[in-house]
């Protein structure tokens, strides 16, 4: 059913990023509520005052998924394909153009809660697409290969990325050397460097690879594929805290080399960018669509291959501070493109002007650890009591005690009295209060300190080391805007 929509031009500012090696993917923390959306599919005309719109997943799951679209059955028709978003099992769903569900599998075991990656494209040229798959964080970077009924040959995957990295993995597909069948085009997430490789359906390298930024660089990056009247090209944008670069890179030789470079949106925007092509004049070559990944509002807005803005539009509600998944598709047949568009959890979740940050959300009872915006951790905490609250403060890590004994003494013979040696990994925030191992309790989620913020030892380890003296931290009953920008702080450029 179609529903007439009002779309809203905006411009906005943000940022974004998420983790290093080492850091292990956070997946199955709770989303924040300006995160959390359902996987609703809106299938926008042209002129975006209308769509279509029809759901995925269940109503339960916000946090959205991604999408790609393609004729996997050869009729000459495209199918929608989405891949489950983060915190579920890594489901692969295909529908037709009307919604209905045509095909259901996992593509990863189903304890896998790091999302699903999708692409769409004929490997082997025998006129049907494949679908293949990656990984989002949390797992070995495994890229796998489908047909349209979801089943595969053995064995079927392989290693886009070193085993050991489990920082998520890009994926686009397209015929890059024109001979009917199409190449697989990799780009690793936050924590891996900005790495481009070319496998073909075989998933065999095809010596091609490139790096797209400073090998240094560790924010991530994603791809696209654009036709143009020269031939295909790569466009290949960062995905968070860096500036919104998008660089498009040619075929030369027996590589790629870098065409053209330009800022998809403000130079000080930091919630990272996400690229997809599409043709919006039907002239048979691509334009860019570009978005936010988290801490901003969902402006999709299109670019030419220079960079220059075609036209910017909002495609979820006005709250929402989420990333987007897009894809072109010709869902009625009349040769020109529509543009397909669903929620996805944020790679960008915490705050957008600080390298490094703690917040103690007091009502979850649950600390979070933020680098460059992304989530590199998070694990439950008690703080105190209603006798004792901990205290709602805008703070920085004062100083570092490896062992501290807690000692108090509120008279005698009074049951609040206590004497606590050798507590580990300790962490001063403000006055009297800690960040501090625990051992005389394993109550964890529950208020039980008076005061201070009680951690499992091994994670009182992890953060103690983690955090520099003078990282900030917050401390609150409900979560400051992405985008609050505490007094006297600058914008942090890389």
């Amino acid at each position: 059913m179609k529903s007439p929509i009002f779309v809203v031009s905006v411009l906005i500012l943000g940022c974004l990023v998420y983790a290093r090696p080492g850091f292990a993917a956070v997946v199955d923390a709770p989303l924040r509520a300006d995160h959390a959306r359902v996987a609703e599919v809106s299938i926008w005309q042209s002129n975006f005052q209308e769509r279509e719109r029809f759901q995925t997943f269940d109503a339960s799951r916000l946090s959205g998924g991604n999408l790609a679209s393609g004729d996997i059955d050869g009729d000459g028709k495209p199918e929608i394909i989405i891949g489950s978003g983060i915190g579920v099992s890594p489901l692969v769903r295909v529908y037709d153009t009307n919604g209905k569900l045509i095909k259901s599998f996992l593509a990863y075991a189903q304890s896998f809660h790091g999302g699903v990656r999708v692409a769409v494209a004929d490997l082997d040229g025998d006129g049907k697409a494949e679908i293949i798959t990656a990984p989002g964080p949390g797992m070995e970077p495994l890229i796998r290969k489908f047909h349209g009924d979801g089943t595969f040959e053995i064995p079927n995957g392989s290693l886009a990325y070193a085993k050991n990295f489990q920082g998520g993995v890009h994926i686009v597909a397209a015929d890059l050397d024109g001979d009917g069948k199409a190449e697989i085009i990799t780009t690793p997430g936050p924590g891996g460097g900005p790495h481009v490789r070319i496998f073909n359906g075989q998933f065999e390298n095809q010596n091609k690879d490139f790096f797209a930024f400073a090998n240094d660089m560790r924010d991530g990056i994603m791809p696209a594929v654009l036709r143009t009247p020269e031939g295909p090209v790569i466009a290949i944008a960062i995905e968070s805290w860096s500036e919104p670069i998008v660089k498009i890179f040619q075929r030369q030789g027996n590589g790629y080399v870098p065409k053209n470079e330009f800022l998809a949106f403000d130079r000080n925007w930091r919630s990272g960018v996400s690229i997809a092509a599409v043709d919006l004049n039907a002239d048979g070559f691509d334009e860019i669509a570009a978005h936010g990944n988290g801490g901003s509002t969902a402006e999709l807005r299109f670019l030419d291959r220079s960079g220059a803005v075609l036209g910017k539009y909002l495609v979820q509600d006005p709250n929402y501070r989420g990333g987007l998944s897009v894809a072109q598709i010709d869902a009625d047949g009349d040769g020109r493109m529509e543009i397909a568009t669903v929620a996805n959890a944020p790679v960008v979740s915490g705050p957008l002007y600080e390298e490094k940050s703690v917040y103690v959300n007091i009502s979850q009872q649950r600390l979070y650890a933020y680098e460059h915006g992304r989530l590199v951790n998070t694990f439950l905490v008690s703080t105190g009591i209603s006798k004792y609250p901990t205290p709602v403060v805008t703070t920085t890590v004062q100083n570092k005690t490896p062992v501290k004994r807690y000692t108090w003494n509120y008279g005698p013979g009074n049951p609040d009295n206590y004497d606590l040696p050798n507590v580990q990994w300790n962490m001063n925030i403000y006055g009297y209060i800690y960040i501090h191992g625990t051992y005389w309790h394993h109550n964890f989620g529950h208020p039980m300190s008076h005061g201070c913020v009680n951690l499992r030892t091994s994670d009182a380890d992890w953060i103690y080391h983690w955090a520099d003296i003078g990282t900030p931290v917050r401390t609150f009953y409900h979560p400051p805007a992405q985008n609050e920008q505490p007094e006297g702080t600058t914008l942090a450029r890389q």
